[in-house]
Parts: structure tokens; sequence; C-alpha cells
């Protein structure tokens, strides 16, 4: 299963309401993200195994007047890749124009030149750039259903706004966007009472194999297992799932203060908890590290809301962890007092 269909699982079994409109395309070298306010992201990248990794982030806010932003990544992922001061964008076999690069091997692209990419895109082509006699080659095999997918989350299909399918129509009424969802956490005690450690390794040890936590049933991980009381009936529970170097990744559950203990997961892919209500996972993806997917929760006194999702894009060898994140979930977190 792919890193984009473990997210997409992970969203329809975890995410509140606040998931409504979150909508996501992969096709070929380009995927597409737009996330619940119908803010779209679309990536491109070199084919598989290129010598020289590149991609690029088209993205875009919904309604009217929204300007598109074009964001372009080298690779940086081979120690031997190169850093170029700047690069030229080809057309026609010479240089269109020239890019500055960051000491990060990234660039934001001037409008003018943004504007020139995307016409190729939007015709089906390949995308060059080139230091010396290195050349960074973005895929254009699957750009057109990637932006396609943008201008119909946003309504711009056959407007003047849109990225392929242009017309005549006004983008005065393009689709608005939808308003961040808003959710005031609410702070766990942190007070540590008589016999939780105990209780901690109890309620570990009720929970049944599973091959998503693979040192659930290790003694050790069981004895290092820690938990918060968030009621007066009600645990979040933690250990680790699994280790990796300089620390593990662990797994939360929540858990009935009493037998039947009865342990639902949060997540098995727990990277930080903040103490106060706020999960976070990470998941690195790739042989080599190179994609993933990021998501929190937020405790809302009753249950735990998810209000955040990404992706860290396709593995295609370009950046350590992902060279972008994608978003199909966003939500303004008012943090407990």
């Amino acid at each position: 299963m792919s890193m984009r269909a473990e997210m997409l699982l992970l969203l329809s079994a975890l995410a509140a309401p606040v998931a409504a409109g979150a909508q996501s395309l992969e096709s070929k070298d380009w995927q597409v993200v737009c996330d619940n306010t119908r803010a779209c992201r679309a990536a491109g990248y070199s084919v598989e195994g290129s010598d020289h990794p590149v991609s690029l982030l088209v993205a875009r806010a919904s309604g009217p007047g929204q300007p598109v932003v074009v964001e372009l990544q080298l690779g940086t992922l081979d120690a031997r890749a190169e850093h170029p001061a700047s690069v030229a964008l080809m057309g026609g076999g010479k240089a269109a124009a020239a890019i500055r690069i960051d000491r990060n091997n990234h660039a934001e692209l001037a409008p003018a030149v943004a504007a020139a990419l995307l016409r190729t895109l939007a015709a089906g082509g390949d995308v060059s750039f080139s230091a010396g006699r290195t050349a960074w080659r973005v895929s254009g095999n699957g750009a057109v259903e990637a932006l396609q997918q943008m201008d119909d989350v946003q309504g711009r299909t056959g407007r003047p706004s849109a990225l392929v399918r242009k017309g005549g129509g006004s983008d005065a009424d393009v689709a608005s966007p939808m308003a961040v969802p808003r959710l005031n956490s609410v702070r766990i005690p942190t007070l540590a009472q008589p016999g939780d450690a105990a209780l901690a390794v109890r309620v570990m040890a009720s929970i049944p194999s599973s091959a998503d936590c693979p040192l659930l049933d290790d003694g050790g991980a069981q004895a290092r297992a820690r938990l918060w009381h968030l009621d007066a009936n009600r645990l979040l529970v933690t250990q680790a799932c699994r280790a990796v170097a300089g620390g593990s990744v662990d797994g939360y559950w929540i858990a009935n203060l009493r037998p039947p203990y009865d342990a639902k997961p949060v997540t098995f892919s727990g990277a930080d908890y903040d103490g106060t209500g706020t999960l976070v996972a990470r998941s690195v993806g790739g042989a080599a590290g190179d994609c993933g997917s990021a998501e929190s929760w937020s405790w809302n006194g009753f249950r735990f809301e998810q209000t955040y999702a990404a992706s860290f894009g396709l593995c295609r060898g370009v950046k350590a962890g992902g060279a972008w994140e994608l978003p199909s979930l966003v939500a303004d977190v008012i943090p407990a007092n």
C-alpha cells in the first residue's frame, strides 16, 4: 500500500468532521493535495531513478484573485548533489530565465517565470533547469491531471484563472475558501496518582498483539509505559512501538480507568506529546527516507480530535523527509490556558 493510501485510511478512521472537503490525487509523476479549506498544492517530480532529482510545487488558495505560487527544490538527499547559486529555466533549447537558488537548493519563482513554466506544464510538457553541464528535468507526465484537479476543486475550470482549461466565465464566483476550523484544546492534568506506573503496565498488557506496534508485547517496553488521567474514567496510555535511531516511535491509546480497559489506539506513530493535550505523529517512507506523513490530534475535553494531516510527497530521492509538506487537514488550535 502506498504512503498516500495509508494516510487516507488514517484520515478516514481518525479524522473529526473538520476533515470534510479534503481531496487528493496521484497521477504518474505528480501529486496534488487540497486541504479542507480548498487550498491546493500540486507537486511534480523528476522521473524515478533520475541522477539529478528535482521537484516543483504549485500552490494556490481558493477564491477570486488568489495568486499561484511556484517553488523549486533541487535534490539534496545525495551527498554529492550539486548546489548551484542559480539555474536557468530552459525553453526552446535556450535559457529563458535565471533563478537564484538558496543554500538549501530551494527557490520561489518570480510570477513571470512561474507563468511561463505553468504554460509548459498545462500542455503536458517537461520543465528543465540547467547550471553548467547539469540539467534537472521535472516530468510533465501527470501534470495536466494534477493541475486540472486544482482547478476543479476551486471551481476555476472554464474561467480566466484556470491553470488548464481557461474560459470566458467570471472569476468572481469561483469557489470561496472554506473557514479554518477552530478547536479549543483542553489541558490534560499531569499530576501522577499512586499506582499509575503499575496501572500503565496492566493496561498495555490487556491490548491484543498488533503488527502496527511490534514492541507491544515486549516486557521492557511495557515497563516504561506511561499514562495520564484524561478525566475521572479515562486514561491516555503510551509505550514504544518501534525502536529508531536516538529513540522510539510510540503508540498512544485511550483506555478505561478500570477493567475492562478496552484501549483504543489514537496513533501507532507518535513522535511527540506536548504534555498538555496535543499528540504529533510522523512517519518516514521510502528506502532512503525521502517521503512520509505527519498528523496531530488535540484533546478537546471529550476526545482527541485530529487537527492536522499532511503528506510529504512522492518518494523520488529529492530531500530527506520529503520535498514538500502537502496538508490535507488544517485547523486553528487554541492552546489551553
